[in-house]
């Protein structure tokens, strides 16, 4: 079923509470939040999953990414929502106005602020020129856990992260560096990535074909893969076999046909739609989808996302990007009969090490989404096709800096990311970005 997305998130029952004390350590998420439900091996033993590593038990890793993945998008109570959309967006972790705000339980609307993907911004204080329909719409959720580790912690706050830059638990692979206190076992974050889809016709999406996309030197945006399908929005069920002609990007293809029960999509409000056609980088998104600026109630699809939960000290990194064949691959392979609907449509890499499990050619492991890094030019280190999504976030650090470079294996000793006196974030850029 497809709603407006006001109810993408969830509404709190709280009593209005201090800046300072705003969530305990212990606390218990309010009504109109749900976790995963047990069956879901979430969360799994530390040394069970550390033992997966060192045996080079592959299936294994995937196998359990995949549960945490059908866990996360069971169907909440009442139907209407999967578990992950009654989860706290980044606005609500880190805005400091949230601790002082009565938040109640009934449905009204508070909206989801499509944002570019941090990948694609600059530092903080650097101006850089935005490129047009080289984005994604994006925003950030974090699990009960994760949000109440940050609120409870104050790691909302840039003076808590100063005061951590002095007293921090020294980082025992840097140990010039200090540490954030590090989050639960349980917790999960949750970047996900949409795609406009108007509300009465066919839309081009593009879709990535690995063996269709070699590497480029300027890197593989989203507008330079080789195929596109064409989603309708108002059939849920379209012939396996139906194709019609669509435009994207100045180009008309003969596009696979794909219906409103192969992916999952949420409504825009009137807010939304503005909100996005008023920003230069993510209006650039819009006129690449739909030849001109988003509209209430065209729609916007779940075309991928990255989930990392803290399960081991380095956390388990395992992204999912949607595909219209999602049977075949080596992306497909270990998906359990627990994940189920629309979600079958996604495929999936997962790192738990930086190295390990090596490449056919004996290189370090490539984890990598195309919807997120795939656009990355090669500036010395292969590009955003060779990449690891757990070596970017292992060089998270206070304070804020660039994403970039991409790469993947160990850390470079040159790379500033890790000069002595930073403040390791735990693998996660939202801390250093978002504190205020």
């Amino acid at each position: 079923m497809r709603r407006p997305d006001w109810l993408f998130l969830p509404f709190l029952c709280l009593a209005t509470l201090s800046n300072d004390a705003a969530f305990a350590q212990g606390a218990s998420p309010p009504p109109g939040y749900f976790d995963i439900p047990a069956g879901f091996d979430f969360p799994a033993p530390k040394a069970t999953l550390e033992q997966f590593i060192s045996s080079g038990n592959v299936s294994a890793e995937r196998l359990h990414a995949w549960n945490v993945f059908a866990g996360m998008t069971q169907a909440a109570p009442g139907g209407e929502l999967a578990i992950f959309e009654t989860w706290y967006s980044e606005t609500e972790t880190f805005d400091s106005s949230v601790a002082t705000t009565q938040l109640t339980a009934a449905r009204q609307p508070r909206l989801p602020r499509f944002q570019t993907p941090r990948q694609f911004l600059p530092p903080k204080g650097v101006v850089a020129p935005a490129v047009a329909g080289a984005s994604v719409l994006s925003f950030v959720l974090y699990n009960f856990p994760a949000f109440n580790h940050v609120r409870s912690n104050a790691l909302f706050k840039a003076p808590t992260l100063d005061g951590l830059l002095k007293t921090g638990a020294p980082n025992k692979t840097f140990p010039n560096d200090r540490d954030i206190p590090p989050f639960p076992a349980n917790a999960i974050s949750l970047k996900t990535v949409w795609w406009p889809i108007a509300k009465d016709k066919i839309t081009a999406m593009p879709i990535w074909d690995p063996d269709q996309n070699p590497a480029l030197k300027t890197g593989n945006p989203p507008t330079t893969w080789a195929r596109y399908v064409a989603v309708d929005p108002t059939r849920p069920d379209v012939p396996p076999d139906e194709f019609a002609s669509v435009q994207f990007n100045g180009q008309t293809e003969h596009a696979h046909v794909v219906g409103t029960n192969k992916i999952h999509l949420i409504q825009l409000t009137a807010d939304q739609a503005a909100g996005i056609n008023s920003d230069g980088v993510l209006s650039g998104v819009a006129q690449s989808a739909l030849g001109g600026p988003l509209h209430a109630g065209d729609f916007a699809a779940l075309v991928a996302t990255h989930m990392t939960t803290k399960e081991i000290d380095n956390w388990v990194w395992a992204t999912f990007w949607w595909h219209d064949q999602p049977d075949q691959g080596s992306f497909a392979a270990d998906r359990p009969s627990q994940v189920a609907g629309v979600w079958r449509n996604y495929l999936m890499n997962v790192s738990y090490d930086l190295n390990l499990p090596k490449q056919a050619d004996g290189t370090p492991h490539v984890a990598f989404n195309p919807w997120l890094e795939a656009r990355f030019p090669d500036a010395g280190h292969g590009g955003g096709v060779v990449s690891n999504c757990m070596n970017c976030h292992n060089r998270a650090s206070y304070p804020d800096m660039s994403f970039l470079p991409v790469y993947r294996g160990n850390p470079d000793p040159q790379d500033q990311a890790f000069n002595a006196g930073r403040l390791r974030t735990d693998f996660l850029w939202s801390v250093p970005d978002q504190a205020q």
